[in-house]
């Protein structure tokens, strides 16, 4: 697949929740592409031919890309951690029943693949802070989005809540007292 040229930076903040979901999915790929996130995420953990054909309906001003040969893109997505399949599934769970399922899935994709990074949330996912983090939050996961009434960081938040959603399937009693990054082994801890 050839460089994709997805600049995001300094753009102001879109005010279409749609847009802003498009300025997410790039900053995502292109601080991978730039070596800014785990290479991974350049994937979004997504076979190839269904990351190409988001990227032809997202990004229709791109030309056809052509794909990587299939073992290259199938080395790069075996890299993705374990954690982050759990953090994709925990954000879907979460989706508003008012958007579209697959635009749900692609932000947890780049969500979940920019808590991977070790910058803040909104830098590796190309946005200009929490702000608007937060309104992608609100807007596509709103019952996760209430959850974090305290503001916390919304990568330590999504890891605790990851954390306790694995100790609550293992024990019964739930998560209480369980830190942020509880039951995470070091590579899902990177970039708490």
């Amino acid at each position: 697949m050839s460089a994709l040229s997805l600049s995001t930076a300094t753009a102001p903040l879109p005010r279409d929740e749609s847009a802003l979901l498009d300025r997410a999915i790039a900053g995502v790929l292109r601080h991978a592409q730039d070596g800014d996130l785990p290479l991974f995420a350049w994937t979004l953990g997504l076979p190839q031919p269904a990351l190409l054909a988001m990227l032809a309906q997202r990004f229709p001003e791109l030309d056809r890309l052509e794909p990587m040969p299939e073992p290259d893109y199938a080395s790069i997505r075996a890299a993705t951690p374990a954690g982050f399949a759990e953090l994709v599934a925990l954000l879907g769970a979460h989706r508003a029943p008012d958007v579209l399922e697959a635009e749900a899935e692609w932000l947890a994709r780049a969500v979940a693949a920019a808590c991977f990074g070790e910058r803040p949330l909104s830098v590796d996912l190309g946005l200009s802070g929490r702000e608007a983090v937060s309104r992608l939050l609100v807007r596509y996961f709103p019952s996760l989005s209430r959850r974090n009434p305290a503001r916390r960081s919304w990568k330590s938040f999504l890891f605790a809540e990851l954390a306790a959603s694995r100790a609550g399937a293992a024990a019964p009693g739930g998560a209480a007292g369980l830190g942020p990054r509880a039951g995470f082994s070091d590579s899902d801890r990177r970039g708490c």
